[in-house]
């Protein structure tokens, strides 16, 4: 679990803390390549959140540098578990 989260797991409550990591779990960060990362997974948290900002990151597919789309999951990514 990343410091973030266990900073949120620390000062929420158990039911707001699993509210907050299902909402961001909805969400994932892509690359120009194609490369999917789950946000939640590298420490983001995104929770009640709307519009698709950008990070710029290393991607571990490509190596490059660029600038990743953080963007929700569709309907097809979420039924994939």
């Amino acid at each position: 679990m990343a410091s973030e989260h266990k900073f949120l797991k620390f000062i929420l409550p158990a039911r707001a803390f699993e509210a907050v990591k299902k909402g961001t779990k909805q969400w994932l960060i892509e690359c120009k390549c194609g490369h999917l990362r789950d946000f939640w997974d590298l420490g983001g948290v995104r929770y009640k959140a709307v519009g698709e900002p950008r990070q710029y990151l290393n991607c571990p597919e490509c190596q490059k540098n660029t600038w990743h789309k953080i963007r929700e999951k569709t309907e097809a990514e979420k039924l994939q578990v």
